[in-house]
């Protein structure tokens, strides 16, 4: 099985995801750079790593200039987005996170 380049699938799209939590989340791939309007933080242009691990399911880090390192797993098929995210309540711990995926234009 030959796996597709992960950054030429997101190249040029957008992604809208809602989490459990209400965070809300529209990002626009560049490249291999993640590009996010946050109403707290203004514009983020961060570089990602994208791996597919199977077919419509990827692995996507970063490393966030406020949070460290985090890391989503995008699942197209189901139009799910789990996150890892340091945990407000306990330092040095992080917790999982789901959203569902409202658009994407890939």
């Amino acid at each position: 099985m030959t796996q597709s380049d992960p950054i030429a699938r997101f190249d040029g799209k957008t992604i809208s995801y809602t989490y459990d939590n209400g965070w809300d989340f529209r990002n626009t791939f560049e490249g291999n750079i993640r590009v996010t309007v946050s109403p707290r933080r203004g514009e983020l242009r961060e570089p990602v790593q994208i791996r597919e691990l199977r077919r419509d399911v990827f692995l996507v880090s970063w490393i966030d200039g406020e949070m460290g390192l985090l890391a989503q797993i995008i699942d197209l098929e189901n139009g799910t987005v789990l996150a890892t995210i340091p945990s407000e309540n306990e330092p040095n711990s992080s917790e999982i996170i789901s959203a569902t995926i409202s658009s994407f234009d890939g």
